[in-house]
């Protein structure tokens, strides 16, 4: 069995080194509970192992086991926050050194522009302009008239400048036991594909729904772009997506429940046969428990981050819920859950003590 290292120097010693490749390991994490730290971490520490070996050899010490191997790349995808935003915080994560050291060896995929696209956001919020925002037009002066052609004018911009108006006709993107079929208001039927399949159309409108010409529903622009950067990233290398609940975040006329979770588990399939490993980050609180439970079933294993309770101090807290041909190299009549740090190497294991 080959290994692929978390990138985290203690859980990793305690594993033999880290998970077996093909994993895809859920990171349910409260606010600031760690989940996305330890993403950050794993990034940015097998990142380094390929741009600065000695500096890898020095900040961590986990690999020290046969049929251990370290990505051949690392790839962050980034759902709603921006590439530079992300830097950012590798350097709140990481110390100076090792985030300037990794930051050549990290691939980041941002897909924030696309996903506010499906948003009623204000595009000048998110996308990037060189030109300065434009002034109100004044209001015209009493007895000025406007001409007939300019009114029609100003009717057909509104018309043409409004990005939610579709017309009378709508639609969802339907459950499985829907036969994966959606309506259109013409009565047509489209074909759903599989969240795992790629779509195609001539005819694609570049709203966020991803409507086509008659109206109906295909592929959402956000999962199309997200499939094509797991496509380009799986493979032997580490990948992170951060986070997947913020797709729950769109109407469910744009992205549906069940299709991001299908194609949670068709990246699972690809992973498998790919090899590697991708640690997807979710948002505990931002989803409700059914949600997270459907996600942890989609993957192969499940870290769960979360605080201490009681006390005079607050503790951050791992459970790994479930991580197949890894627990059983924990003695599990001892080890429940484990206290956890940060320091300039990132988020690690505390060696203080274990939670039982």
């Amino acid at each position: 069995m080959v290994d692929m290292p978390f990138g985290v120097s203690r859980l990793d010693s305690m594993l033999d080194g880290g998970v077996p490749t093909g994993s895809v390991v859920l990171l349910a994490t409260e606010p600031g509970a760690g989940g996305r730290k330890f993403a950050q971490t794993s990034a940015a520490m097998n990142a380094l192992a390929t741009t600065d070996n000695e500096a890898f050899e020095r900040h961590y010490r986990g690999i020290d086991h046969e049929g251990v191997i370290v990505p051949a790349s690392v790839h962050y995808l980034s759902v709603a926050a921006t590439t530079d935003s992300l830097e950012a915080a590798l350097t709140e994560t990481v110390s100076t050194e090792i985030a300037a050291r990794a930051a050549a060896g990290i691939t980041y995929h941002d897909l924030s522009a696309t996903y506010f696209d499906a948003t009623d956001v204000p595009a000048a919020w998110y996308q990037d302009s060189d030109d300065p925002p434009s002034l109100p037009p004044e209001p015209a002066a009493d007895g000025d008239t406007v001409s007939d052609g300019d009114s029609d004018d100003a009717v057909e911009n509104d018309e043409a400048a409004d990005p939610f108006d579709y017309g009378e006709t709508t639609a969802t993107i339907p459950s499985d036991d829907a036969g994966d079929s959606t309506t259109a208001g013409d009565g047509t039927n489209a074909a759903a594909t599989d969240a795992g399949d790629t779509v195609a159309s001539d005819a694609s409108s570049t709203t966020g729904a991803g409507r086509d010409a008659s109206g109906a529903t295909d592929t959402p622009a956000i999962l199309s772009a997200l499939r094509a950067s797991l496509d380009d990233a799986v493979g032997g290398n580490l990948v992170v997506i951060d986070a997947i609940t913020d797709l729950d975040d769109l109407s469910d006329d744009v992205v549906s429940w069940a299709a991001v979770v299908r194609l949670l588990r068709g990246l699972t399939r690809m992973v498998t046969a790919r090899g590697g490993l991708v640690l997807v980050v979710a948002d505990a609180e931002a989803v409700t428990d059914a949600q997270l439970g459907s996600l942890s079933a989609a993957t192969t294993g499940t870290l769960s981050f979360g605080w201490e309770t009681g006390g005079s101090q607050r503790a951050r807290l791992l459970s790994i819920r479930e991580l197949p041909g890894a627990l059983d190299r924990l003695d599990r009549d001892e080890i429940a859950a484990f206290e956890s740090e940060l320091h300039d190497r990132g988020y690690d294991l505390s060696n203080v003590r274990k939670i039982r």
